[in-house]
This record gives structure tokens, sequence and C-alpha cells, in this order.
């Protein structure tokens, strides 16, 4: 069993640890819209000095313009050792209390990581700080509409499994960047699809004859994404300056 997400900061970086290989071959279920993400902001980032939360494996920040000087900071080793064939600049260390001075960078980027924490606002203040004045900040996670992530989380509980991802709306995250000073001047949603595999939601014929008898319609809704080859996926991007 997976570690959970909820009270430690160990158990999460434990989790991601043991995760960091089959991270990164599993990308492909979400690199269409990675690569939407990175058009949408390489005007923002290019030429500038950009520190990317939570860089994992730096397959996002492989698609950065190449004259983005991009610092990664990771609190996972294993993952820090895969980025560093995407990354020259990585930093060992945590978002919740960031190894930088005040006013170090033009760009700060937070994609796809602030979502393993309830209390995001600690995330936001430490890149606040860590910006420049008039630096950008930039948001990316999953939507609460991502299909995706509403199966996982309607099929983990269904089947006695934990389930910690915390996804928020637009306005939730809008108002937690605001109340640490920071003003949203655009919301985007990228929506794009990727290859539906049952594997990702169901591991055994146990699994899934459980999962028939307690939640149907969960169950149909996992048959039509088979039937189609494809589920439907939504990001949302946050765009806002300090």
């Amino acid at each position: 069993m997976n570690p959970t997400y909820k009270g430690s900061i160990e158990l999460l970086r434990d989790f991601w640890e043991s995760r960091s290989a089959s991270f990164e071959k599993d990308y492909g279920i979400r690199q269409e819209g990675i690569i939407k993400l990175a058009r949408e902001t390489a005007e923002l980032i290019e030429g500038r000095l950009v520190l990317e939360l939570g860089c994992g494996p730096g397959i996002v920040a492989s698609f950065y313009p190449r004259n983005t000087d991009v610092v990664g900071l990771d609190f996972s080793s294993l993952m820090l050792k895969r980025a560093k064939k995407r990354i020259q600049t990585l930093v060992l260390g945590d978002s919740l209390s960031l190894p930088f001075r005040n006013k170090t960078f033009d760009v700060v980027t937070c994609f796809f990581m602030a979502s393993d924490y309830v209390a995001k606002e600690n995330i936001f203040s430490e890149a606040f700080r860590a910006l420049e004045t008039g630096g950008m900040f930039l948001y990316a996670d999953y939507s609460p509409d991502d299909e995706h992530w509403k199966l996982r989380r309607g099929i983990r509980p269904a089947l006695g499994q934990s389930c910690d991802i915390q996804i928020e709306g637009n306005k939730e995250l809008s108002e937690k960047l605001k109340h640490v000073g920071l003003s949203v001047h655009k919301a985007m949603f990228i929506k794009f699809s990727a290859e539906f595999r049952l594997e990702r939601y169901v591991k055994s014929r146990n699994e899934i004859q459980k999962l028939k008898e307690i939640s149907p319609n969960l169950w149909k809704r996992l048959k039509m994404c088979e039937e189609n080859g494809k589920i439907e996926r939504e990001f949302i991007l946050l765009i806002s300056r300090k």
C-alpha cells in the first residue's frame, strides 16, 4: 500500500521517492496538456530567471524556451537525479520553506504539486517572498472537472483506498493567491484528451467485481471511457503578479 499523504511531509516525500521511476514512464496521460501549458506560458518565462517548485523529473521544464534560466527545486533526491538531464540547476529543498533570499526570481512556477497539500497558502506565501517586485507566479493544477481525477477520487474510496489529493477550483485558488498578496491577472482552462487505460483505475478482477457491486455508475463510466479509448482532461492555469 502506498503511504498516505496526510499529516507528514516525510510520508509524502517517501511516496514520491517510491514513484520516481513509474511517474516518468506514465507521463503520457498528461503530456498533451503539459505541451499546451508550456505554449501558454512561454512568453512569460522566456529569458527570465525561473524557480520551478516541485520540479520532479524536469519534464515540464523540458518544454520551456531554451534561453530560460531555470532553477528546479524538489524535496525528492531521486526525482532530482532524474531531472539532471533536463534542468541545469537543481536544489534539494521544501516549497514550504524555500532556501532562497527575498526577491530572487523573476518568475516562480508551481505546476501539479500543490494539490498534495491542504494549506496551499504556505506555498503561495513562500513563492511571493522569493519573487522580485512585479514578478510572475504561474500556477497550474488539475481542475475539479478533470475526468481522470473525478474517476480516481470516486473509485478509490469505493474500494476502501485513500485518495488524499487536494483539488480546488479557480475561485478558491484565486482567493488564496490574493490573500498572500498576489494579483491574479488571468485564469485559463486547458482541455485535452489522453489515452485511457483501465489498469490506472482498477488493478485486478477482484477490484472490478467489487466496483461493479458497490458503484455500478462508476463502473459504467469506466466502460464508456474504455470503449472510447480516451479520457477528457482539464487543467487550471492561473497567472498572477506580485
